[in-house]
């Protein structure tokens, strides 16, 4: 059996809302990463590939075959903050900033002028697109492991298209609480499902929070 393994590296924010401590265990039960609006971390991601034999190159495969994903953390997780969809603080915190209304994340109106952006996602499937983002319903997210937004365009310029501008490019929405074990799951079955049908099988993803600090997952 050969493993080949591939680092990236991407620079993000999270919150995790489901942290809860055990006070024999950490003399402590201030979960400290709970905090909103989030803390941050030098995120580095290993895809571990591997194979019975190998290919015409006399390689696993060849790692300009994850470019692909390179970009991806670079677009759609580099400098986002990434919060639970299920995270009703985070919710609550939407409805105040009037980008949750009845139920639904909407662009909102800068003095009476909607705003336009893109909508990337992943879906159940762990596939992966974009389209024009209109708006989308609490309910509908759960179609959805992760989405994130980009391409905030307006045609007002002041501090108030300035923040919603930066707020709209800089959220990310994850199914579940984003610890590194479940974005380790998520990185996973993307690039699986992606490299599956040209026969190259992931065999695991560490995602490593600080030198000290990481989690694997395996298939």
């Amino acid at each position: 059996m050969f493993e080949i393994c591939k680092e990236f590296s991407f620079s993000a924010a999270h919150s995790v809302y489901s942290q809860h401590l055990i006070r024999e265990l950490s003399e402590s039960t201030y979960p400290k990463c709970r905090r909103l609006p989030g803390h941050g971390h030098n995120y580095r991601v290993f895809i571990y590939l591997k194979s019975e034999r190998l290919d015409r190159a006399q390689m696993v495969t060849d790692f300009g075959h994850l470019k692909w994903f390179k970009e991806f953390l670079d677009i759609w997780f580099d400098h986002k903050l990434i919060a639970g969809m299920e995270d009703d603080a985070f919710l609550f915190m939407l409805e105040k900033l009037e980008i949750l209304k009845g139920g639904r994340i909407v662009l909102p109106e800068i003095s009476g002028v909607k705003p336009s952006a893109k909508l990337l996602a992943v879906d159940s499937n762990y596939e992966i697109g974009e389209t024009e983002f209109s708006g989308i319903g609490l309910s509908e997210l759960k179609q959805f492991r992760y989405i994130t937004f980009s391409n905030f365009r307006t045609t007002l310029e002041g501090k108030e298209a300035d923040f919603y501008q930066r707020f709209f490019d800089g959220i990310s929405l994850f199914r579940g609480s984003p610890t590194s074990e479940n974005l380790a799951r998520l990185f996973f079955y993307v690039v699986r499902r992606k490299l599956e049908r040209f026969n190259i099988t992931c065999s695991g993803v560490k995602v490593m929070e600080t030198e000290t600090s990481s989690a694997l997952y395996k298939g």
